[in-house]
């Protein structure tokens, strides 16, 4: 899906170009001069300190790392299959790839099938198929087990998320004039279940039950809708005034597995909760930029409930630039911040295990775990050069994937801590 409000342009990790100017200077110094031998011995030591930096900048974590995407373009997005052994990735120059994770083989290139960056690449609920999305709105669904293109379709306008559903071959995807098209891939129809009004999808999230989906808009709207009959079965309207909704683009949105409670982030850095039933706002959990205006750095980008019932908290992720980010746990029953906890690193993308860890992707190029009860980073994972762009668990949560503006793809093994 088209995760957060990033393009290539908004979140590419940026180097300094400082040029470093000598002064043409020369000291002539008594090598018996016991100040050259302090000197010669700082340098000693400094020389030690910047050779340990570089062993650091160097480390790889990763047990295997797909290389297969050109050099030069981000690699957007990404999925596991349930069993971890295969590997979706897409990148900005309309590729797509499904390879092996354990040795990096590449099973499936798709080639020149898509005309514009591929920003959806996964699979369905049993593994058969593997869908590939581009921005431009073509639609590809492959068949695993002979790497076949099996259908196709092209939606009239630009796609700006795609799903599939939770247990059927469904797909649901929101385009930038504000129509979500229902796609039901294995009897070829496509119904618009959501009419546009210009009013832009920009997110949206499948209920686990697989009954209705939650839709988020430019203007800061939120629909519940029926994937059945279609119809809108609750709303939470704008709110200019910030006090009952959001006034500005929802980016973000979550569904508890009650299939009620809902946890939206706009682009106004507001997180809300809401109920599904009648779009009523429990509460604004945080806003951190309540005078309204553009002047906020630290951004809400990202937004997940956590999947343990007896652990009832949602966690945010922030970017306040790109080599800051900050989680937020938050106690969904009170309503309260529980922990604050900083990364060198704004943050992209934010998975759930089972439990109580929590893994986030970062523009620093680092995948980290933290322990979300205790509040407190347990592992850093490195390897990547670039900003990560999107993350994914797999299904027995021993293997962590993720993608970089690096043009890489990599697999970490996370078995350890889950």
């Amino acid at each position: 899906m088209m995760q957060d409000r990033h393009t290539p342009t908004d979140v590419r990790e940026i180097e300094s170009d400082e040029e470093i100017l000598e002064n043409d200077v020369e000291e002539v110094l008594d090598l018996d001069d016991t100040i050259f031998e302090n000197a010669n011995s700082s340098e000693n030591e400094n020389d030690n300190e910047n050779s340990i930096e570089d062993l650091a900048s160097q480390k790889d974590d990763a047990v295997c790392v797909f290389r297969d995407h050109s050099p030069g373009h981000t690699v957007f997005c990404c999925s596991l299959s349930k069993n971890g052994e295969l590997a979706a990735t897409g990148d900005e120059n309309d590729k797509a790839y499904l390879w092996n994770t354990n040795t990096g083989e590449c099973v499936l290139n798709t080639g020149v099938n898509h005309d514009d960056s591929v920003i959806f690449a996964e699979f369905n609920y049993n593994d058969k198929y593997l869908a590939t999305a581009d921005m431009r709105g073509t639609i590809k669904l492959w068949r695993i087990s002979d790497k076949t293109c099996v259908w196709e379709n092209t939606l009239a306008n630009d796609i700006s998320w795609i799903k599939w559903h939770h247990f059927s071959d469904i797909l649901v995807a929101g385009v930038v004039t504000g129509e979500v098209y229902m796609l039901r891939t294995r009897k070829d129809e496509c119904k618009i279940f959501a009419q546009g009004t210009g009013d832009r999808s920009e997110s949206g999230v499948m209920f686990p039950d697989g009954k209705r989906a939650a839709i988020g808009y430019q203007s800061g709207t939120i629909h519940v809708i029926d994937l059945k009959s279609n119809a809108v079965l609750s709303t939470t309207p704008r709110d200019q005034t910030r006090s009952q909704g959001h006034s500005s683009a929802v980016i973000a949105l979550d569904c508890h597995i009650d299939n009620n409670l809902l946890i939206s982030v706009s682009i106004g850095s507001q997180t809300i909760l809401s109920t599904a039933h009648n779009g009523k706002v429990i509460c604004i959990l945080q806003d951190l930029n309540k005078s309204g205006t553009e002047d906020n750095t630290n951004n809400v980008e990202t937004a997940a409930f956590c999947k343990d019932p007896t652990f009832p908290v949602a966690a945010t992720g922030t970017v306040v630039s790109d080599d800051y980010g900050k989680i937020y746990i938050w106690d969904i029953m009170k309503q309260t911040l529980r922990h604050e906890m900083s990364q060198e690193g704004g943050i992209t993308k934010l998975v759930w295990t089972r439990s109580v860890l929590l893994f986030t992707a970062g523009l620093d190029g680092n995948l980290r775990c933290f322990d979300a009860r205790a509040g407190n980073c347990l592992q850093i994972f490195s390897g990547h050069k670039a900003a990560l762009y999107d993350l994914c668990i797999s299904s027995d949560e021993k293997k962590a994937l993720t993608v970089s503006d690096d043009s890489t793809a990599r697999i970490f093994d996370i078995s350890s801590l889950c």
